[in-house]
């Protein structure tokens, strides 16, 4: 069965205003050392869980994880690697901030084992960078994909965000352009989501953040998604793109419901079975990063909290993720592993009115469907009755 391991580090040099992940803006105030201990000693505490799987996929996080040195990152792949089976075409991923990394850094990385990269650009035009809150500007991104390419890296990803206000169709249309002058092998293309704990989302909550409207949100994705089908590149996931084989693996893990151990500060880990429950395991950890430390350094485990999944739980989460990718899911695999069909009235709506669809055994979204996926999704899965 796949398995990967999620490095979470939790530093940036600041903290962009749409972002609701566990970060924290430090400048160059980063305990790089100290974390990295944290990280090598929380991996021991599930050595034995661990140490017989076949692990496909190494995914490092942020954050900011290109702040750390390839130094750094080396050491934890190599442990990672050794109390793990890992397959010989492991994929290691690592993401980076264009301004964060140089060719000499890259090709560190390169030689330490990473290989694939993740570049959060988010766009090419500087007023979308500005409002974005960005660090970067479009010749930090230009320069860090070409010092990508000469570091000799043939797989990695660019990071786009659509939906900023007063954005045009025209707007997105240059940065999808300006993407295909580098050859990347993967697109993740975002839409602008205001999360509650946000700057973006105080704003919003006060009238002061005019964003395009479901129209224009929706010309952009029909764009998107055209404009990357005809350059070569296939959904794969209602947010990404890649060429044939250049699919993100470990990525492929979470939407399919497959086993990942998460390492660092707010990291959530996933085991599909547990000797405490048939249907599996999840647990998150402490997102402060000094309290994870702490639990870390005084030999225990930092574990915020901790779910063992009941088998309707498990189904659910299973039909959440998996409506998410082009392919869909399986029903005859989930008639094998939960023995229990899928029963739903919204369900047999949203077959006739064509949001759904089923081909060759599988349940997907449609085009259409795609166009409103999360609140779909999302009702889909509140109305299901299991049989």
């Amino acid at each position: 069965m796949p398995f990967g391991v999620y490095v979470h580090i939790p530093y940036c040099v600041k903290k962009c205003p749409y972002c609701d992940f566990n970060s924290y803006g430090v400048g160059k105030r980063i305990p790089e050392r100290e974390y990295t201990e944290a990280v090598l000693r929380e991996l021991d505490f599930y050595r034995e869980a661990v140490e017989k799987l076949h692990i496909t996929s190494i995914f490092f996080g942020g954050g900011t994880p290109s702040l750390f040195s390839p130094v750094t990152i080396g050491k934890i792949i190599d442990e990672i690697l050794r109390i793990t089976s890992p397959l010989d075409s492991i994929e290691v991923s690592l993401e980076v901030n264009p301004k964060t990394a140089d060719l000499e850094k890259l090709s560190g990385f390169r030689e330490i084992g990473v290989n694939r990269i993740s570049v959060g650009v988010q766009s090419f035009l500087e007023r979308k960078l500005k409002f974005l809150g960005r660090i970067n500007t479009p010749d930090d991104s230009s320069r860090i994909l070409q010092d990508i390419i000469k570091a000799g890296f043939e797989n990695f990803n660019l990071d786009l965000m659509f939906g900023v206000p007063f954005e045009t169709p025209d707007e997105w249309r240059v940065d999808l352009e300006r993407a295909m002058e580098f050859y990347t092998t993967h697109v993740s293309s975002y839409c602008l989501t205001i999360e509650d704990d946000t700057a973006f989302g105080t704003l919003y909550s006060e009238g002061k953040l005019p964003l395009p409207d479901e129209e224009t949100l929706a010309e952009m994705l029909t764009l998107t998604d055209e404009f990357l089908e005809l350059a070569g590149y296939k959904q794969y996931e209602i947010s990404n793109y890649a060429r044939r084989g250049s699919e993100c693996r470990h990525n492929l893990l979470y939407w399919r419901g497959e086993d990942y151990l998460g390492l660092g500060a707010g990291a959530h880990s996933h085991l599909s079975s547990d000797k405490k429950s048939l249907w599996g395991i999840r647990w998150a950890n402490l997102k402060n990063p000094d309290l994870y430390m702490k639990s870390v350094l005084e030999g225990k485990k930092p574990v915020a909290f901790t779910e063992y999944l009941k088998k309707e739980e498990a189904l659910h989460d299973r039909v959440l993720m998996g409506l998410r990718l082009r392919d869909g899911i399986s029903l005859i695999n989930l008639k094998e592993k939960f023995g229990t069909k899928l029963h739903s009235d919204w369900l047999s709506i949203l077959l006739r009115e064509g949001y759904l669809e089923v081909s060759d055994s599988s349940l997907h979204l449609t085009k259409k469907g795609i166009l409103v996926s999360n609140e779909l999704i999302t009702r889909v899965c509140d109305s299901l009755v299991f049989e």
